[in-house]
Formats: structure tokens, sequence, C-alpha cells
């Protein structure tokens, strides 16, 4: 799935609110084919409102970011691998952002 991100001109990253080395922990275990940045104060995920939910189960969020730096496209979740599920629509918005002006 990631090549089709890339063909499409775009960059795919996960952010894990945790230390850098954690996150490259997180990178090498499960081998992602993209970044996985450290966000140890949790400041992006406060931005975007991905607090705790009941203090317990982690909210998740796909982001689609222009090269405007302007917020595009925004779907949260409370389950990681909904974003397997969901990828498709997320390239699909993606590769219509390609079309506009």
């Amino acid at each position: 799935m990631v090549p089709d991100f890339q063909a499409a001109n775009t960059d795919v990253l996960v952010i894990l609110g945790d230390s850098p080395e954690r996150a490259r922990q997180y990178a090498e275990t499960l081998k992602t084919p993209f970044p996985v940045l450290s966000d140890p104060n949790r400041a992006v995920y406060q931005l975007f409102g991905l607090d705790k939910v009941a203090f317990v189960i982690q909210r998740t969020a796909s982001v689609v970011v222009d090269r405007d730096g302007l917020l595009q496209y925004i779907k949260r979740s409370v389950n990681p691998m909904t974003w397997l599920q969901e990828s498709h629509e997320l390239l699909e918005f993606v590769k219509g952002m390609e079309n506009k002006p």
C-alpha cells in the first residue's frame, strides 16, 4: 500500500507518543516501510484531539496535510488497525487532490 501512496506523490509516516528509542524499536519490530517519528510530550496528539479515551484507549488518526501545510483530511479512530481498512479511502482522497489546482 505504501508504494501506492508514493506513486500519488505523498509521504506516509507514523507519530508515536513516546521516546525516540521506542519509536525506533516500533519501526524495527514492525519493519515499517515509512518513518516512525517520536512525540514524547504528545503535543501532536493534543493538537489533533487524540487524547486517550477513558484514560486507557489511545485514539489514532489518518491525516492529510497539503504542500502548503493546510489540513485537508482527518479521520479519527480508537482502533489503530482501522487505518489498514480505511487506507483505500485515504488513498482515493490523496489521488483526488492531484486533480485540484
